[in-house]
């Protein structure tokens, strides 16, 4: 399972994908590393222009401007010796452009875009010059902001050069695709007040998400999610149902990838998400109790994945644990701690004889000292259970806002029902039962179980419920059995006879 987004949903919870850019950067290293061995083009670079710069980005002269450009200003980006320079760089262009205003400016960032997406589309440049050239274009402002941390105002002459690149028919590296992506993104995240280009962003974002996207443009799968995900973050930043023909074509959209189960966990909770900012006053008459329907369908299926996901956790940890037992116990450590892994795998089901391994004598007990987290069905990595808890709110969090909406945003599905109508009264009751099946969850995070089941005492390295000095008051195996029991619930809610 990919987990780009879940592994970082503590510090996920209220912000924007940060993760999939992460990725996506690695790939992109990755990349670079495969095509090391190629010959790349670098422009010469006449140091001498470096004193002209005040007097020539600023002259609204064209052929002057592009001549800077293309022989010192960005032809250093070339050079593949000033790559660590090139952040330098990017930040001394955009700094240049908003230091000018009217014609000069328009001229100035007309012709940077130019050579940019000539650097961009050129298979001439080695991969981070390209990279970065994308990126650049999707950065440039004609106005800063108030100060570092306020937004500036976007270049929005830029968007059909993104556009462009992002959906090209050309042979373009899925790397630089994505750089133009984020640049979309991030125009829509701060607003397009085009109509043309408005619309022409929602059309790209669309084509992305398309499944057959990924294939048409050679997009590699380790990034292809990376993709879908600032796609619907992007269509998200518009909070508008309609499609680019109006109607409800957005909120068409998000409510099939929260229903196909062959799309990631990480894109069905953020469109969820997207629908609960999403301002439907204007969407009187639509499937509103099958919509909500899909969203508890989605909690259901939701906790039985991530009930699959601490399995796997647990079994990692497991592994580590033994990998201890046999540093500390020597042979007979050894023993023992492969007996204290075959423990951990029979205290996931409530067997606690499983962990002795008869060959290992006492050295067995050993392992068993030292792997004992394991057999209790606790993980006693920190991060890992406090990842496991993250995940949880973070989807239970996506899938409410997608119920009850936001103060000053959207409204939620919820308060689009009407309770004097039958059907819809019943749906409203479900929703209200799932909502509070999401406060449980969260109370028995705070609280841990009720039967003290998650206690650890006399354990070598646990001190309490959960990970050893997390704090936290569950541990996985509690986790594990708690989301269970939500899944029984949300069955019975949405009408599944299924244990």
């Amino acid at each position: 399972m990919k987990t780009s987004l879940f592994e970082s949903a503590s510090a996920l919870r209220g912000a924007s994908r940060t993760a999939a850019t992460v990725l996506a950067a690695l790939c992109l290293f990755l990349c670079v590393g495969l095509l090391s061995a190629q010959e790349y083009k670098e422009a010469s670079v006449d140091d001498g222009l470096a004193g002209q710069k005040a007097s020539t980005i600023g002259s609204n002269d064209s052929a002057k401007i592009k001549d800077f450009l293309t022989k010192y200003y960005l032809a250093r980006w070339t050079v593949r010796d000033n790559g660590r320079e090139i952040h330098k760089y990017r930040a001394e262009l955009e700094s240049d452009a908003v230091s000018l205003s009217g014609a000069a400016q328009d001229t100035f960032l007309k012709e940077v875009v130019s050579v940019l997406q000539s650097y961009a589309g050129s298979a001439k440049c080695y991969p981070a010059c390209r990279y970065n050239a994308v990126l650049a274009i999707g950065t440039l402002d004609v106005a800063g902001g108030a100060d570092r941390n306020t937004p500036g105002t976007p270049y929005a002459d830029a968007i059909p050069v993104l556009a462009k690149i992002c959906t090209s028919e050309k042979d373009v590296p899925d790397y630089v695709r994505y750089g133009a992506l984020i640049g979309l993104v991030r125009h829509a995240q701060l607003g397009i007040k085009d109509d043309k280009y408005r619309n022409g962003v929602k059309t790209t974002f669309a084509k992305v998400l398309d499944e057959k996207f990924a294939e048409d443009h050679n997009i590699r799968g380790e990034i292809y999610e990376c993709f879908q995900e600032n796609a619907v973050i992007g269509l998200a930043s518009f909070k508008s149902p309609e499609g680019t023909k109006g109607g409800t074509g957005t909120l068409d959209l998000f409510r099939k990838m929260i229903e196909n189960k062959d799309v990631s966990f990480e894109l069905r909770c953020i469109a969820a998400r997207a629908i609960g900012d999403m301002n439907l006053d204007s969407v009187a008459k639509y499937d509103y109790n099958g919509l909500a329907k899909s969203l508890v369908t989605l909690a259901r299926d939701f906790c039985i994945e991530e009930s699959s996901y601490i399995d796997s956790e647990l079994v990692r940890d497991q592994v580590k644990s033994a990998a201890s037992g046999m540093g500390a116990g020597g042979m007979g450590g050894m023993s023992g701690g492969m007996g204290g892994m075959t423990g951990g795998m029979g205290g996931m089901s409530g067997g606690m004889m499983g962990g002795m391994d008869m060959a290992g004598g006492m050295g067995g007990m050993g392992g068993m000292s030292g792997g004992m987290g394991g057999m209790g069905g606790t993980i006693q990595n920190q991060k890992s259970m406090e990842t496991i808890v993250a995940r949880v709110q973070y989807g239970f969090e996506c899938i409410q806002r997608a119920i009850k909406g936001v103060k000053n945003g959207g409204s939620g599905v919820k308060a689009k029902l009407d309770p004097n109508d039958e059907k819809q009264a019943d749906t409203i009751a479900m929703l209200d039962d799932t909502l509070k099946e999401f406060e449980d969850t969260n109370k028995f995070i705070a609280e841990g179980p009720k039967n003290g089941g998650g206690m650890m005492t006399g354990m070598t390295g646990m001190t309490d419920m959960g990970a050893s000095g997390s704090g936290l008051n569950v541990d996985a195996n509690s986790m594990k059995d708690h989301l269970l029991a939500k899944k029984i619930k949300f069955n019975e809610l949405i009408g599944v006879e299924s244990y």
